[in-house]
């Protein structure tokens, strides 16, 4: 029997997806179940690869950063969901 937790594909598909039109960090955590400690560590890596961006939002109360989805993001993201579709 397969294991029922989540694998660290099926997380970065989950945050890719949710980047998709840009989304705050706390949108992520939260539509994500993740941990604060591992949305950090995820983001962290998936902006080092260049496969997430950070931009700042400009709103009449002041700054906001949002996170969105590359196009090199958007390869990965197809070819994750192609990897997953075989194990269904």
């Amino acid at each position: 029997m397969v294991n029922r937790r989540r694998s660290e594909l099926d997380i970065i598909s989950e945050i890719l997806t949710l980047s998709r039109n840009g989304a705050k960090k706390t949108e992520i955590l939260y539509q994500g179940n993740l941990s604060y400690s591992q949305l950090q560590s995820y983001l962290l890596f998936l902006l080092e690869k260049n496969i997430l961006e950070e931009k700042i939002v400009d709103k009449e109360n002041g700054h906001s950063k949002i996170y969105k989805i590359t196009k090199k993001g958007d390869n990965l993201l197809e070819d994750i969901s192609k990897t997953l579709s075989y194990f269904e």
